[in-house]
């Protein structure tokens, strides 16, 4: 968990899960889609599962990271 973020509305930020699957048309053009993919060629530990290409993409597999749950449990 970051407890500092530059998003404007927010205080704290908090992603325990990446990834994702298309499920409409509004997700043809997602941001987060092309970020996952850059992120996995930077070798970002968060982003290297894979998703199912027709639905999802590189980098971009639904992931838990249960690190990322124990770390706010503890905080």
């Amino acid at each position: 968990m970051s407890d500092r973020s530059a998003i404007e509305w927010t205080e704290a930020t908090w992603n325990p899960t990446t990834g994702c699957d298309r499920v409409s048309e509004g997700c043809d053009n997602c941001y987060a889609l092309t970020l996952a993919k850059r992120l996995k060629a930077m070798g970002s530990p968060k982003y290297q599962a894979d998703g199912d290409p027709r639905t999802s993409g590189p980098g971009f597999g639904l992931t838990v990271h249960p690190d990322a749950l124990l770390v706010s449990l503890d905080a």
